[in-house]
């Protein structure tokens, strides 16, 4: 299996993974409208010859610069368990760092999420929609952990 970047043929299957992924197509609205809004900051398959398994998408926060959201990840649910995601989460993480990401927030288990490097308590300092006890920062630039700061998303996380 490949991690690759994703390629304009990948689309429908990236929309039908993410939809079968997430039970529904909220998920798939959020990507596409990220991609037409021109907020994604990197998006990677995994995929073989027949089959793409699983995605992650990073899109570009709008405060505070440089900072990147890990939203969403999925993988096929008949292969949920191998690693698949851990392994889009580690590459992804190590691009966003190549790339000058500051900072990745997400949103989701605090228990999976932390063996990536993400932690609540550098977010605990961070006003945003998504605060609580399952929103986390991976500081990347040095400052960026525990820093206070509004963060603000895209407005496709809003209108759709």
């Amino acid at each position: 299996m490949d991690l690759r970047p994703l390629q304009p043929d990948d689309a429908l299957a990236v929309s039908a993974l993410l939809a079968t992924a997430f039970d529904g197509p909220m998920e798939t609205r959020l990507v596409s409208q990220l991609r037409q809004d021109g907020a994604m900051a990197l998006e990677l398959v995994a995929a073989d010859a027949e089959r793409t398994y699983g995605y992650i998408g990073f899109c570009k926060l709008t405060a505070p610069g440089d900072w990147w959201s890990l939203s969403p990840v999925a993988v096929s649910p008949s292969r949920q368990g191998g690693g698949i995601g851990s392994e889009l989460i580690r590459y992804g993480l190590d691009h966003a760092r190549r790339a000058g990401a500051r900072a990745v927030t997400v949103l989701g288990d605090p228990v999976y999420y932390r063996r990536f490097g993400f932690t609540c308590k550098a977010a605990e300092n961070l006003t945003s929609p998504y605060s609580g006890p399952n929103y986390m920062l991976y500081p990347i630039a040095p400052l960026t952990a525990g820093i206070a700061a509004e963060v603000t998303y895209p407005e496709a996380f809003w209108s759709l």
